[in-house]
Formats: structure tokens, sequence, C-alpha cells
């Protein structure tokens, strides 16, 4: 099991790739009647589908709750997600022997752990019911006035268009993103999925994730930062190596002038003239747009043939994954990104 304790929810998650199910139970979340017709759409986000950026295990992810009663959850309440469409047997040959980039040898080591089919507990097929969660929560700060949206910026070699480009708009990003979830450069990005798929590859990506409405004064100071909440979260996806906020890695080459963040008055309202900081200052949101980049690294489940060790014969061995994998992980990973940083924000906004 792996829990989140935050200072009012406490989502555990249980459950393996191919077990029985998936399970997140949750305490502490407010009284709330959510649409179950808004909650499958964001879920179908997450499934896998038929397009080329997709693995080809498709599962109904129907959610069956626990602890609700005609859409109303009070408190504490259970979600979990059956495990429909499982072929252990892809992983016969791969017993003992860690797939690179994966947590297989790191598990070997914590655990002695020598089947790693599906990846067990550190499968990302975890974060369906965590997804659900997220889904929860960002219905219930849309209905108080906040808004968090997340798109891909980037696939592989091709950029589309950033934050950091000139402000976007809400509904900007909510029309652009419909379907593939990029705001331009949807062909190129599909292409260059194809083609590492094609290929026997993977590619990786970058998700930008917007927020709009977030109250100010939400967070505090070193361990209880809004920052530091935020990117816990986004860490518990497995692909997520790396997270930045506002212009982030940018400013670190750049002078105090160039990036501080000037504020001025307009109208007897405080203004920003630029938002590098991504709106949280000294771990607390200061009431403008909070922004944030996610680096997603390529599925490390590849086609090609690869070097990695057997752990039963003590020797040097090549396998050839098979299997179902997305060939570009990151493009489900968006609503993934959306709940993580929802969940961050109801904890402490409740």
């Amino acid at each position: 099991m792996s829990i989140f304790k935050g200072k009012n929810l406490c989502i555990e998650v249980t459950g393996t790739s191919h077990g029985e199910s998936v399970k997140a139970s949750v305490k502490g979340f407010p009284a709330y009647e959510y649409d179950n017709q808004k909650l499958n759409a964001f879920m179908e986000r997450r499934k896998a589908s038929s397009s080329v950026f997709s693995t080809p295990r498709k599962e109904p992810d129907e959610l069956i709750f626990n602890g609700a009663l005609n859409n109303k959850i009070d408190g504490d309440f259970e979600i979990e997600i059956k495990n429909v469409n499982v072929k252990s047997k892809d992983y016969n040959e791969l017993y003992a022997k860690p797939r690179p980039s994966h947590a297989d040898y790191a598990w070997y080591l914590k655990d002695g752990a020598l089947d790693f089919s599906g990846g067990g507990r550190f499968s990302a097929r975890l974060t369906a019911p965590l997804n659900a969660v997220g889904g929860l929560c960002k219905q219930y700060l849309e209905d108080k006035g906040v808004s968090v949206v997340a798109y891909l910026q980037s696939v592989g070699s091709v950029s589309g268009r950033s934050y950091k480009n000139g402000e976007l708009s809400l509904n900007e990003i909510i029309s652009l993103s419909n379907g593939f979830p990029s705001l331009d450069k949807k062909e190129e990005m599909l292409n260059e999925i194809a083609l590492a798929k094609r290929e026997g590859d993977s590619v990786g990506a970058i998700i930008e994730c917007v927020v709009y409405g977030a109250p100010a004064g939400v967070g505090d100071n070193l361990f209880s930062g809004l920052e530091g909440k935020i990117a816990s979260l986004l860490y518990a996806i497995p692909a997520v190596k790396g997270v930045e906020f506002g212009s982030g890695f940018e400013m670190c080459a750049k002078k105090g002038s160039e990036v501080n963040d000037s504020l001025y008055y307009e109208n007897g309202e405080v203004k920003l003239k630029t938002n590098n900081n991504g709106g949280i200052n000294g771990g607390i949101s200061n009431g403008f747009l909070i922004t944030m980049r996610v680096a997603i690294k390529p599925t490390p489940s590849i086609f090609k043939e690869q070097d990695t060790i057997d752990l039963v014969k003590k020797e040097n061995v090549k396998i050839k994954i098979n299997g179902r994998h997305d060939a570009c992980v990151a493009v489900r990973a968006v609503p993934l990104v959306e709940s993580a940083v929802c969940i961050a924000l109801i904890d402490e906004i409740i």
C-alpha cells in the first residue's frame, strides 16, 4: 500500500497491476454530491485507446464506490476498480530479469522480488484509482471557482505552445486540448510517437499545468509549502522525473533584475508585470496563476533488445519485452497531473 497523509485528506492506494483490483481508500473528504457523468468522462482521458500512443491493454475502469450513496460522499469512502484484461504470461520470460529503468531491480533490493509481472505495486495501473479521487477533487474545486487544466507542451523533439510564450486563457486551453491533449502541433506530436513505435521504441514529453482561480494564502513555509505538496503528489505518478514551477530552471541563467516579478496597482488592484515564480512565493499562493511543468520519461517498456542481468543465474543477459505498453505514456498522464494538483489544492482548501 501507499499512503498520502495531508492536512485534511488521507488517501491509501492498494492493489497490483495483475491482481484482482486496485483501490483507493479516502478519509477526510468534505460532504459533496458529485456528477457521475463528469467523473466517468475524466476517467476516459486516462484509459487506453486505439491511438498510436496507447497500450492495447484496455480496461473498463468501472468505478465501484463503497461509502457513497446516490453520488453523495461525506468523509470516508473507497473506490475499487477491477482488473479485467490481465495477461501475466507476457512476463514469463522476464522472471528474475529486471527491466531497464523500471522499478524491478530496486524492488528486488527492497523486498527480494523476482517475479516482476506487470510491475506489481509499482505499476502505473495503480494510478487509475488515484485518478478517480483526483476527478472528484477537480469537480469540488470547480464548484469553488478553481480550475486545474493540463496539456502536452512537448513530445519527443516536437515543442508546442507554452504558458511561457504568453498567458493562456482557461477557455483557450479547454478548447484547444480537446481530443489529443496539446494546444498545437498535434499531428507532429502524433507522428513523433508513431515513428518511435515503428522502431520498437518510446518517447517522453513535458506536461504543463495551469491553475485558475486558486485563492491567495494557500500553503505555508518550509515543509508546509504548497510547491512541496504539489510536487510530492506529482512524483507519485510513476513516469515523472522532474517538476518546475513558473519559469523554473530558465531563471538559473538570468539575473534577479530579469526575473523578479514586479508588483503594481491598476485601478486599486494588485497586479504582477511577470509571473516567473508561477503564482507561489515562500510556499504560499499569491493569488495569480499557478503554473508548472512536469517531465515525463519515455516508457521504459520498449520492444528493442536490451541488456540486463539474471538475478538467479548471476549473469548478464539480453531481453526483449513483449506485452502491451504505451509508446508515449505522457498522453494518458495529462489527467493524472491534474489529479495530483487537485488533490494537493483540496487538501489545503477544505
